[in-house]
């Protein structure tokens, strides 16, 4: 299983877009634009669970930088929680 992270979408792209497009590489496990609780407006990132990784890799080379609505996409492997930066807080 790979886990993908999209950042730098157009806040109209859904979650069936994303699974539609990854789709095109192979086996979608799961497809998911995240959204703000409150506004229920889109956060502009997303994640993808492929099952093969050789899938999840053709996709995330052949997806990172593509321009989306006038938006060039940011495609990688999903760091875990832990392992992300934290942003700092003034």
């Amino acid at each position: 299983m790979v886990n993908i992270f999209i950042a730098n979408l157009d806040w109209s792209i859904t979650s069936e877009d994303i699974k539609a497009t990854f789709s095109t590489f192979g086996k979608v496990n799961y497809a998911h634009v995240v959204y703000e609780k409150d506004t229920k407006r889109s956060k502009g990132f997303a994640y993808v669970e492929m099952e093969n990784s050789e899938e999840a890799i053709n996709a995330i080379q052949a997806l990172d930088g593509m321009e989306i609505n006038e938006r060039k996409i940011d495609v990688k492997i999903a760091s875990a929680k832990g392992d992300r930066v934290k942003k700092s807080t003034k």
